[in-house]
């Protein structure tokens, strides 16, 4: 009984971020970053390279592989800066040699997105207590971009 709830929710939650898509289509925040590492956003392990990144809800981003398959969407949280950012960014942090992206910032946007920790980041993060931050800058913001679902 609990799997069949837990499936018509994350079945509803995917509709919902589907439908999303389409009103958020006309809508600027396009970023594209070049990441030089592999890099994990949840429980979805991305290799490096360029990424398109996209708010498609005010709670979820997809974060798209420009020249591979990899794509994935996440759901996120607002979070405030104290001044708006003149550039975007992509926020990761590091445990060792592993990435994890932790907050998406838009350019001239006091609210940024924050991602949930997984549980691999969690247990890494107690097992190695002097972690990193790292901070990509976005290349560009995009003009358009053709989502392929």
């Amino acid at each position: 009984m609990k799997n069949q709830i837990l499936r018509i929710i994350a079945t509803l939650s995917s509709l919902v971020l589907l439908a999303g898509v389409a009103l958020y289509a006309q809508s600027s925040g396009i970023m594209i970053a070049n990441i030089p590492f592999n890099f994990s956003v949840g429980k979805t392990a991305l290799p490096a390279g360029e990424y398109f990144v996209k708010p498609i809800s005010q709670a979820a981003l997809l974060i798209q592989s420009e020249k591979s398959p990899a794509r994935v969407i996440v759901m996120t949280m607002p979070v405030q800066a104290k001044k708006s950012p003149a550039v975007g960014k992509l926020v990761f942090n590091r445990y060792g040699d592993q990435y994890f992206l932790s907050k998406v910032w838009h350019p001239d946007n006091r609210t940024g997105r924050e991602l949930s920790s997984s549980r691999l980041e969690r247990e890494l993060a107690k097992a190695v207590p002097d972690h990193l931050t790292v901070f990509i800058t976005a290349l560009s913001e995009a003009v358009q971009v053709q989502l392929q679902f």
